[in-house]
Formats: structure tokens, sequence, C-alpha cells
């Protein structure tokens, strides 16, 4: 069971990749994005993977999984979209303590991989535990639409805003309650960011957060 949700850092860290379909495409966009060294091992390539691989953001190995593979490795996939030995793989990471992940075959997995959600640094997730992952998936798709990238100028707005009212002069819990109204009228602030006021956005946020505030 799947019952601890965390973020690893992958950055400049190796993952290793078994196979060369959408659903390794999937996990090199995230860990590319993460900053990880990701080298994927697979005789079939998808075009994107060569893309990947002649920009020079992967390692590309066109060739089948074999012994040593995951050497050097944090963590890996086995997304099972090649004809791959799946128990040599995950004996491999056992031995090399490998975190690794193969695809619908929990008994072989130390980790769910999320649905996610991306607007800049703000990062959400949908996880299933690996048991509902088109459910995941649709839930993803239904954030990203709720979810716009005025999103990611509104963390750069907060951040701002945080370094201006600090340091903090009052108890924890009157500074969290503080952000909590700042934050109340979610629709109200984004929509202010979205217009391009995201100065009045941050001064708003300064005057119900600082000296003074609510």
């Amino acid at each position: 069971m799947f019952d601890l949700t965390v973020s690893l850092d992958v950055t400049g860290r190796r993952a290793v990749i078994v196979g060369g379909g959408p659903e390794a495409e999937a996990r090199v966009t995230a860990l590319v994005h993460a900053g990880a060294e990701v080298v994927v091992v697979t005789p079939t390539p998808s075009a994107a993977l060569d893309d990947e691989a002649r920009a020079g953001r992967i390692r590309l190995h066109r060739r089948s999984w074999r012994a040593g593979d995951l050497a050097g490795a944090f963590l890996g996939y086995n997304t099972r979209e090649d004809d791959t030995p799946v128990a040599e793989i995950w004996a491999e990471s056992r031995a090399r303590d490998v975190l690794f992940s193969t695809l619908d075959d929990k008994a072989r997995c130390d980790f769910a991989t999320p649905a996610v959600v991306r607007r800049g640094d703000l990062v959400l997730t949908v996880g299933t535990a690996g048991r509902a992952p088109a459910l995941a998936k649709r839930l993803r798709q239904h954030l990203e639409a709720q979810i716009g990238p005025e999103y990611a100028d509104l963390v750069d707005v907060l951040d701002a805003a945080r370094a201006e009212v600090l340091p903090r002069e009052v108890a924890f819990p009157a500074w969290a309650g503080r952000w909590s109204s700042a934050l109340r009228d979610l629709d109200a602030l984004t929509a202010l960011v979205r217009d391009g006021r995201s100065d009045q956005a941050r001064r708003q946020v300064v005057a119900a957060v600082g000296k003074g505030g609510l």
C-alpha cells in the first residue's frame, strides 16, 4: 500500500527508463523538466524520444535492456512497452538499491507516479496509489481546465509579497491567519493577475499580511 506522498529532488541524478513509447515519453518529459540525467533503453524509440536524444536532453541506448543498465541510477521505470524481462529488471533494481516503478505491476513498484498539473513553480499532483490511473488522468485534465497559466504568475506575486512582509512580527498562528485572509477570495486575486494587475494583487496581499494587516 502507498500511504506517503513525497516530492523527490532528482536534479543531476540518473533516471533510467526501459521502454520507448508514450509511457516512456511522459516520464522523460517530467524527468527532463526536473533536471534529471535521463537514460532511455529501448530498441524501438518513438519519434519524440529520438528528438530528445538528438537535442542532447537524454541519452538513448537503441537496444533491449541488459544486465547492468541500472548501474548508477537513482530511480528507474519499466514501462513494459518493449518485450522486457520484468522479473530480471526488478531484481537488478533491488540489488542496486534503485527506486523503481514497473507499469501495471504494483508488486514491483517502490512508488506510484501521480498525474501532474504544472503551472510554473506550482505543481498539483493527483494519485490513486496506482489503483486507478485512468481516474487520476481524468482529474488531471479537469484541473488543467480550471487552473490557468495565471497561477504561475500568482506564485511570483505571492513570493514577492512574502519577501516584503518578512520578517514576521507576530506569532505564527496570527501570521497563518493573515495569509488565509489574504487568499480567501482567490478568484478575485487570480483575476487581477490575469488582467495584468499583478502589482495591485501584491499590494493587496501585503496590506492583509503585513503590519496592521487583518
